[in-house]
């Protein structure tokens, strides 16, 4: 395991350790920023829900944020579209979106904030509706 490897699960179990503290203030910071959004914390969790207005069209989202879960601490979904798995829209198996790269686009040895990824989700939005029309990412991306 490299010494990168070791920090970064250090990191991770610090804050595990500490979740509750962390957690609140994402919530805080989130409910400042963005009153479209509905987030309760929930033991080691902040689940919330919210419609979002892109273009003329509303996208329910539901989201979650946790230390405790694997790879990235997001799950963040569209409630009201039938949307499939297709790597080229962005989204994981579970349907999640993907917002960004884990490991590319995560700074090296700290986490994505929530408040962070909050605008992310628009611009999934605008891409995956431009999607729909043109069967093209406009986006930045990735690819998978």
């Amino acid at each position: 395991m490299s010494l990168i490897e070791i920090m970064e699960n250090k990191l991770a179990e610090d804050y595990k350790r500490n979740s509750s503290y962390l957690l609140y203030m994402e919530k805080q910071l989130v409910e400042h920023f963005f009153s479209w959004l509905n987030l309760i914390q929930i033991k080691d969790a902040i689940i919330g829900e919210g419609v979002l207005y892109v273009g003329g069209e509303d996208f329910k989202i539901r989201l979650m944020y946790s230390p405790f879960f694997p790879f990235r601490f997001d799950r963040i979904y569209i409630e009201n579209r039938n949307i499939k798995y297709n790597s080229a829209i962005h989204v994981y198996k579970d349907l999640s979106l993907c917002l960004y790269h884990p490991r590319l686009d995560k700074p090296l040895l700290k986490i994505v904030p929530l408040v962070k990824m909050i605008p992310w989700i628009t611009e999934w939005c605008v891409h995956y509706s431009e999607w729909k029309k043109y069967k093209v990412w406009l986006g930045r991306e990735i690819k998978h």
